[in-house]
């Protein structure tokens, strides 16, 4: 069936190119699957359409109050139950101090036919948000980002690539960085045409025609490579 993913978030203009554009859009042309970006202020009482207050305890800044986002958590559910069957749902809050997103990680969630993303924004989300939907909460990297928004841009994109019919050669997969055989290594170093460029040469063995030994110099160097970034201090 049609993949699902309901994002949750107070800046929907974040996505505005991201869905026109690449695989995503072709993806969303074909109806291979649906994006669909809920505004929780759509969701919050009051003329002022408030989705956030000071915080409980003291504290800087703001935070994303529940009833909004549950709200918008609910419409998502049952819009989703009015098309389809399928009760493979998963609700994802995009946090820094989440589990951290890998391949393995968007490989099992891509499993999942219904997918909601909560975006934060300000200091974060009311806890009992997390504790209402059973959310789990992903990372993209340990630093802060201003919200949500391009974490679940990464998050999307990573996921769907697990998506039956997503990729026009789903075994190219295997060969990426970080995933098949290659799994927690870095990609090989690849070339194209010209043979010659500022007198940089494509090494002789990606022109050898031997398969075997192909493979061999690129899983050298993809462990060559894993290994000099490692090292590397920033």
């Amino acid at each position: 069936m049609k993949k699902v993913i309901d994002v949750i978030s107070i800046m929907p203009e974040y996505f505005d190119s991201f869905l026109k554009t690449g695989l995503i859009g072709k993806a969303l042309k074909t109806g291979l699957m649906e994006i669909n970006i809920i505004n929780p202020r759509d969701f919050s009482s009051g003329k002022y359409r408030r989705v956030d207050d000071k915080i409980y305890g003291g504290g800087a800044g703001q935070l994303l109050m529940a009833e909004p986002i549950i709200k918008a958590c609910e419409y998502s559910v049952e819009n989703f139950k009015e098309k389809y069957k399928s009760e493979k749902r998963a609700v994802v809050i995009m946090s820094p101090s989440g589990k951290l997103l890998d391949s393995d990680a968007a490989s099992e969630m891509s499993d999942f036919d219904h997918i909601i993303i909560i975006c934060g924004r300000y200091e974060g989300i009311d806890a009992r948000v997390a504790d209402l939907t059973g959310g789990i909460e992903i990372s993209i990297g340990s630093y802060i980002l201003s919200g949500g928004e391009i974490a679940s841009i990464v998050f999307i994109e990573s996921v769907s690539r697990y998506f039956k019919g997503f990729l026009g050669n789903q075994e190219s997969l295997k060969e990426e960085s970080l995933s098949g055989d290659f799994k927690k290594i870095l990609e090989y170093p690849q070339y194209t045409k010209p043979k010659t460029f500022k007198n940089l040469s494509v090494p002789e063995i990606l022109l050898s025609g031997n398969h075997k030994l192909i493979e061999k110099w690129r899983m050298e160097k993809a462990l060559k490579k894993t290994e000099q970034i490692r090292k590397i201090k920033i």
